[in-house]
Formats: C-alpha cells, sequence, structure tokens
C-alpha cells in the first residue's frame, strides 16, 4: 500500500530529518515498534495501520507472521523469537529541493545526488523503512534479497555486512546511535558490505542506514536500522 505524505515539518533548515529512527522494542510476550530522533528514547509509537508486516523466526528456525489490527500498539506473541524483520508501508514523500537536499545530507547520501536535487524544480520520493532485532542469517527464511538488510554470513557471525538485490552494498554510510554519545558516529561499508564501527558499544544501541536510487525523476529509499548488544 502506498501512503501519501507531504512532509510539512521542513520549516527551517534546523528541523529534523524526515529519516526518524525507527526500532524494534522486543519484549518477553510481545514486541512494539517505536520511532524518533534520540535512540532509545520512546518518542512515537508505530500503530499497525503503518506497518505492512511483522515476520519473525523462532528458536527451531520457524518463521511466523505477527498478526496486529489497526491500533495495534504492540504484537503478541508465544515464546520470544530470535530475530524479526518488520517492514512498514511505503510513503510517497513529497519536499522542496532545499528540504529534499537536507533529507539526503543528514541521511549522508552522495554528494552527487544532493547537488542533484538541489538543481531540481521538485523532490519526490517513494520510502519505506525497515528494522530487525538483530542482523539476518543470509542463509535463514527472513533474508529477503529484494531489499537493504543487515546480515551475518555463515562461517562470520562476529560481522555485519549490508545486502540488497541478493550482493554486498559497498560505500554506503551507516550511522551508529549510542545512548551515551550525543552524535551519530558515520562510518562506511567496505568493498564486501562490511560495517566498521568506530565505537564498540558497552549496551544497546542502534545501526541505522539509508538506502536510495534515482527512479525517473524522483528517488526511491529504505531506511534500514539493527538492534545492537554489547553481550
Amino acid at each position: 500500500m502506498l501512503k501519501k505524505l507531504i512532509a510539512l515539518l521542513f520549516i527551517s533548515t534546523s528541523a529534523p530529518a524526515m529519516a526518524h529512527l525507527t526500532w524494534i522494542e522486543p519484549g518477553q510476550q510481545s514486541m512494539g515498534l517505536s520511532t524518533g530522533h534520540n535512540f532509545p528514547a520512546k518518542e512515537i509509537t508505530v500503530k499497525g495501520q503503518y506497518v505492512d508486516a511483522v515476520r519473525c523466526v523462532d528458536a527451531q528456525g520457524e518463521i511466523f507472521n505477527l498478526a496486529f489490527d489497526e491500533n495495534s500498539i504492540r504484537y503478541v506473541y508465544k515464546e520470544r523469537p530470535t530475530n524479526c524483520l518488520a517492514t512498514l508501508k511505503t510513503s510517497l514523500i513529497e519536499l522542496s529541493p532545499r528540504q529534499g537536499a537536507q533529507h539526503f545530507e543528514e541521511n549522508k547520501v552522495d554528494k552527487a545526488l544532493v547537488n542533484k536535487v538541489l538543481g531540481s524544480e521538485k523532490f519526490n520520493e517513494e520510502y519505506f523503512k525497515t528494522a530487525q532485532i538483530q542482523p539476518i542469517k543470509i542463509d535463514s527464511a527472513l533474508y529477503n534479497p529484494a531489499i537493504a538488510q543487515f546480515v551475518s554470513l555463515p562461517g562470520d557471525s562476529d560481522n555485519i555486512y549490508v545486502y540488497k538485490n541478493g550482493q554486498a552494498v559497498p560505500d554506503l554510510p551507516v550511522g551508529l546511535e549510542y545512548p551515551e554519545t550525543p552524535i551519530t558516529l558515520w562510518s562506511k561499508t567496505d568493498a564486501t558490505g562490511k560495517v566498521t564501527l568506530l565505537l564498540q558499544p558497552r549496551g544497546e544501541a542502534l545501526l541505522r542506514a539509508l538506502t536510495t536510487e534515482e527512479n525517473g525523476t524522483a528517488y526511491k529509499s529504505q531506511f534500514l536500522s539493527v538492534i545492537l548488544n554489547a553481550e
């Protein structure tokens, strides 16, 4: 389903980025989705009407979907899953060129695209978000080659990679949101898509990225995030 969103919150150059952080809150009996500018602050709870699907895998490797209704704010399961992938519904964002360029700059999109947006008459973006509890095993049923995901590779569970279209995504800016650090710590994936962290989390943190590509005179983008834990 495509929702149309006219972003009116960009009223000044200091306005927050359109790509609010979005993450999963896993609990013992249920999970929720939160979005906001400061992880792990729960500024907004994402209701079911904005969610396309939540797929999870249990300890036995079995896949199941979490049911929800339009007013849901928690998604109940019988036993806490080992991992989940939440996909929010796609929106069409319409911004001024200045606002679109700001949105791209704050997510470290390639400077050539930022300059192209600034030279255009309008900015249209087809945009959706995904969130993961942990990196998805690339040989598991949760892996979806059609979208960007934070993944782990067979025999290399200690590292995190970004894959899309079945291939590694090199040179992608990746931000680390760490509660004790007031700024986003940015790095880039290497030639194999591997993420290099500038700071090893001592507790829960959030890894996030934005992938974007030109789609005619518009853009197609995906925000992706995964929770990191020190243990």
